[in-house]
């Protein structure tokens, strides 16, 4: 019998264990007995990190991906002292690395008795008190709570081209002896990701498309505007008796970003991305970034601390609609890339060398060429890359366990993706009830918490998850 069963042993699950060990050893708590299951290959490395080319960098600072709030600088230290680097931007084989090296100091230090098995769980079953658990490898425990932190899962945006050659949707496959353009389905940092990997090995064009057309855009150097409506308080003071709350806040963005009409970066550079002079736009958003004068990502970066309770006192209709209207801007202007990288893109541009579509039609495979229009013309190549991301619906997921937990309705799917949860304690949800002893932390919250894609705040998650556990330790 276990106390926790950890599945998915990422970044998220050993900053979990990180934190466990914190409030054991801060309590001076009995040590708690905790199965961890994972794959090998990727077993306290994670996907989103382990599974990378030296080339893919974090888009976060280094300073925000310690794994513990008590050491906030960790990994900076640990980086510096491993390789010399103070990168601000490193890569995410170098965090992947960490994240292992974090997991065997906690496996060595004992205050925790943890238990691995490198398999999938495939199955868990629950009766009245106890969860049973199967992994691939016919291994079976029981155990009181079940948190899982699977990370993002994949799923088939394009299921009708899995079995055609020059489809990719993994870096691992493409092909650089293939001399020939790539279309790639997305614009965002995955797609980002996909066109340097394609530029390190081959001198091909690439053509990004998107529903929406947006480029990416440049991380500032420094953020030195203050918003003067768009803010915490102004929010709360104007939807308290309301119950609008996206009214308000999409009022008050659109009111700050009319302040800066004249001095903001937005309307000049969107009006270059639809006269289509792609490489003027990366060249004023390269040349105002060096001097910090972003003003609207800057608006939309301060978001970052509330935006997680916004999302939580939004109805689901209000959430779909946010999604539908500002999905796109939110995911291009909101996350913006690393000014080396960005500048990867502007002289990519410059040259020719890569193309930002808004697509008219959904692409089909034709006469062996992957084909789609758009609104600057028709696509063709024998070289398709799916870097969107893919769904945040369960049901589009390639997930044994997933799918064994909503047979047996232990949990389902939200309305704005992923799995229904409650934001307070991050237990499943089925039907409005609470499923006691399981849990679900990492991106498969989004529809309920938006923020999962970000380590930083699925390091919080995990630090109140521990707290909680260790506040019902203490009242038995």
């Amino acid at each position: 019998m276990f106390d926790i069963v950890i599945i998915g042993l990422g970044a998220t699950g050993v900053s979990l264990l990180s934190h466990l060990q914190e409030e054991v050893y801060t309590l001076q708590l009995k040590r708690p007995e905790i199965a961890v299951f994972n794959p090998s290959h990727t077993f306290a490395t994670g996907k989103a990190f382990g599974d990378a080319d030296h080339i893919h960098r974090v888009n976060t600072p280094s300073s925000m991906m310690s794994v513990s709030n008590t050491e906030p600088f960790r990994f900076e230290h640990w980086l510096q002292s491993v390789s010399g680097s103070r990168e601000r931007w490193p890569t995410r084989l170098q965090f992947s690395d960490f994240i292992q090296q974090t997991y065997k100091d906690i496996y060595k230090n004992r205050i925790l008795n943890i238990k691995e098995f490198h398999y999938n769980v495939i199955s868990v079953n629950k009766d009245k008190k106890y969860f049973f658990i199967r992994d691939e490898n016919g291994n079976t425990v029981n155990t009181r709570k079940i948190v899982m932190c699977l990370g993002a899962h994949p799923s088939d945006m394009f299921p009708e081209f899995n079995d055609i050659p020059g489809f990719i949707n993994h870096f691992s496959q493409y092909d650089p002896d293939i001399n020939e353009k790539v279309i790639i389905a997305g614009s965002s940092l995955t797609a980002i990701d996909a066109f340097r990997y394609i530029h390190k090995k081959n001198d091909v064009n690439v053509h990004f498309y998107s529903r929406s057309g947006y480029a990416p855009t440049c991380l500032t150097e420094k953020n030195t505007y203050t918003p003067v409506f768009l803010n915490w308080r102004n929010i709360i003071t104007e939807s308290a008796y309301s119950g609008d709350i996206l009214g308000v806040f999409t009022r008050l963005l659109r009111k700050e970003f009319y302040l800066l009409r004249k001095n903001g970066e937005f309307r000049p550079a969107m009006t270059l991305l639809k006269k289509g002079r792609q490489a003027d736009y990366f060249s004023l958003l390269q040349k105002r970034a060096e001097t910090g004068d972003l003003p609207c990502q800057d608006t939309l970066i301060s978001t970052r601390p509330y935006m997680p309770r916004i999302w939580n006192a939004m109805n689901n209709h209000q959430r779909n609609l946010f999604l539908s209207q500002y999905g796109a801007l939110w995911s291009s202007w909101r996350h913006p890339v690393p000014y080396e990288i960005f500048s990867e893109l502007s002289e990519a541009s410059i040259s020719g060398k890569i193309k930002f579509h808004k697509m008219k039609t959904s692409p089909v495979y034709l006469k062996n060429k992957f084909t789609l229009n758009t609104h600057s013309g028709t696509l063709s190549s024998g070289c398709f890359w799916d870097a969107t991301g893919g769904s945040q619906s369960l049901n589009m997921m390639k997930n044994p366990l997933l799918k064994n937990l909503i047979q047996q309705n232990l949990i389902e799917n939200h309305p704005c993706g992923g799995i229904n949860i409650n934001p307070l304690t991050f237990q499943c949800k089925v039907k409005n009830n609470n499923i006691p002893g399981l849990y679900n932390i990492g991106p498969l919250n989004k529809g309920c918490l938006f923020s999962t894609n970000a380590f930083w705040f699925n390091n919080q998650c995990t630090e109140i998850w521990a707290k909680q556990w260790a506040f019902e330790c203490t009242e038995r």
